[in-house]
C-alpha cells in the first residue's frame, strides 16, 4: 500500500512541468527611486512563444491603487520594445488585488503576450516606475511600499 502511494504521489511531482523559462527578483531598498531602473538580463534555450511578466511584490505603505511602468526590451542589435503601461493593483475600496502573503502582496502584470523570442540570444528588460501625484507635473521621486521587482517568463507552446 505504501509502495502504492508514493508511485503516485512521484508521479504526481515530476509530472507537474513548470512553465517558467526565467524568474529573477531584485529587492528594492526602502523606497523605489525613480532613478532606480530595475534590470534582468536573460538567455533562452529555445526559439518559441512566450507571455512575459513583471511581477511586483508591495506592502501596506504602497499609496496608490495603480501603478505605471515604463518598460524597455532588448535583445543584443536593438529595443525591441517600449511601453509605458497602467496596471491596477487595488480595487475601489482600496483592497490591494493579488496573492497575499503574509504582509506582502504579489501580482503578476502581464508585460507580453505570445511574443517570440529567439534562442541563444541576450535580452534584457528594464522596469522604472512613473508614478506622479494629480496635479503635479512632475513624476514622484521616491516609492513607497514597494519591496520587490521581479521578471518571469513562462512558455507557452
Amino acid at each position: 500500500m505504501r509502495f502504492k502511494i508514493l508511485l503516485i504521489t512521484s508521479f504526481f511531482v515530476f509530472s507537474c512541468e513548470s512553465n517558467i523559462e526565467y524568474i529573477q527578483y531584485n529587492s528594492i531598498e526602502n523606497q523605489w527611486d525613480k532613478d532606480s531602473i530595475q534590470n534582468f538580463v536573460f538567455e533562452l534555450a529555445d526559439t518559441k512563444k512566450y507571455n512575459t511578466y513583471i511581477n511586483l511584490r508591495i506592502n501596506k505603505d504602497y499609496p496608490f491603487s495603480n501603478i505605471f511602468l515604463i518598460t524597455t526590451l532588448k535583445d543584443s542589435l536593438s529595443v525591441l520594445s517600449k511601453d509605458t503601461l497602467n496596471f491596477k493593483i487595488a480595487d475601489k475600496s482600496g483592497k490591494f488585488l493579488g496573492k497575499k502573503r503574509v504582509n506582502i502582496i504579489e501580482n503578476s502584470l502581464i508585460h507580453k503576450e505570445k511574443i517570440e523570442l529567439g534562442k541563444n540570444k541576450k535580452y534584457s528588460v528594464s522596469v522604472e516606475h512613473a508614478m506622479r501625484v494629480i496635479n503635479k507635473v512632475s513624476g514622484l521621486k521616491s516609492l513607497d511600499g514597494v519591496v520587490d521587482v521581479g521578471y518571469k517568463i513562462e512558455n507557452i507552446d
